[in-house]
């Protein structure tokens, strides 16, 4: 579907998008359609549901994921079984072409807490082994390499920390790459060339970058040229500067909009990220355009009394379970470290700011931020830091 006709789309189908467009011409310049932000979604509720599928909610065929919260902000999106397909299919073309590879290959990957929806360390799906990202301490990997030399997986999809956790865990203890995996797929997280060839060393295999949301799907993909080519069957890809479309090679806020999403439609959707979009003639073969990444999404890590850093991974699962155990929503949550055991959290709730607190505390307590000063600032709104006009779930000023 053609970018107008999925804005009229989103308009005829959903109250939100009939709200946010009050007055505005959609046959106009597409400039000077309003851009979509996570916190305007996440605060939209079901009116951002299409109303053709209001009555298929929950039922057959269709499927609901949370995005990560690396932003801060917990999304819940709705799709179906076959949009999901329809908006992997390019994907997995090019990691066949490029890659050799495709859904038979068996994989390795991890997940979050809410990802899996249960509370093992492990799983087990068709052609995939997972693990838990809360399991990635140092005194499980060597459990969690012995499985995936059992396994024998073709390739591996992984966030660049996790990647570095076990290409270090591989140097240090002298181990062989596992002879299966013949690819690499690092998605989530920047990561420097430096990291990428470490990697890549570690485990005997080409290492490649996809960049997408939960929300959308793959945005960009990587060849073996080093390209990170829009996947225009999937999306439509703009950057915007001081409110106007930029111009070629300028850099400004990545919006998409979803090509395969009807359910619940993403127009002008403000990813949070900042980049370029340029064209090359690249030795690959494609011609398309060409997303250059500057700051996209960057897991930061916590830093315990003993001087280890762990994941702040631990925050979105507690923040996940305190969502499922009130009756309103989190919609937004910062975590700051000032010190060691010194914290400062900032969270937009409609929800009683007394029980969110009591939950977090008892939650938090469970993990290894046990016994650490926390203090609490409720706000209808948490903005993103003014030098880098982005918004980070979790910073650490001690690293």
């Amino acid at each position: 579907m053609e970018k107008r006709a999925l804005l009229k789309y989103a308009y005829d189908s959903t109250a939100f998008y009939k709200e946010k467009y009050a007055g505005i011409n959609l046959d106009g310049d597409w400039g000077e359609i309003p851009m979509v932000s996570k916190g305007e979604i996440a605060h939209g509720g079901l009116s951002v549901i299409s109303s053709k599928y209001y009555s298929r909610l929950g039922g057959p065929g269709m499927v609901s994921d949370y995005t990560s919260g690396s932003t801060g902000e917990c999304l819940e999106v709705h799709t179906t079984e076959a949009e999901q397909r329809k908006a992997l299919l390019s994907l997995w073309l090019f990691r066949k072409k490029h890659y050799g590879m495709d859904a038979r290959s068996r994989l390795c990957y991890f997940y979050t807490f809410r990802d899996s929806g249960g509370d093992g360390f492990y799983e087990y799906r068709k052609n995939g082994l997972g693990f838990s990202k809360e399991w990635l301490r140092e005194e499980h990997l060597e459990e969690i390499c012995d499985r995936m030399y059992d396994f024998e997986p073709r390739w591996l999809l992984l966030q660049p920390g996790v990647a570095m956790v076990l290409a270090r865990y591989f140097f240090e203890n002298g181990l062989e790459p596992i002879p299966t995996v013949g690819y690499i797929e690092l998605t989530g997280e920047m990561f420097t060339e430096e990291q990428r060839r470490f990697i890549s060393k570690a485990f005997g295999a080409p290492v490649a970058s996809q960049y997408g949301c939960n929300e959308v799907g793959t945005i960009a993909y990587e060849c073996p040229f080093g390209h990170l080519h829009v996947m225009e069957h999937n999306v439509y890809a703009e950057v915007v500067r001081d409110g106007r479309v930029a111009g070629e090679g300028e850099y400004g806020n990545i919006l998409v909009t979803a090509k395969n999403q009807l359910v619940m439609p993403f127009i002008r959707y403000d990813t949070g990220d900042v980049g370029r979009i340029c064209r090359v003639a690249c030795q690959c073969g494609r011609s398309g355009p060409v997303l250059e990444l500057s700051g996209a999404r960057k897991n930061d890590l916590v830093t315990l009394k003993s001087g280890e850093m762990v994941s702040a991974n631990l925050f979105c699962r507690v923040f996940q379970a305190i969502a499922w155990s009130i009756e309103g929503r989190i919609f937004q949550y910062r975590v700051e470290q000032l010190g060691i055991d010194e914290f400062v959290v900032s969270i937009a709730t409609d929800e009683r700011e007394e029980e969110v607190e009591t939950l977090f505390r008892d939650l938090i307590g469970e993990t290894e931020l046990r016994g650490g000063t926390f203090r609490f600032a409720f706000a209808k709104y948490l903005l993103p830091e003014e030098r880098t006009g982005k918004f980070q779930f979790f910073t650490n000023y001690l690293s």
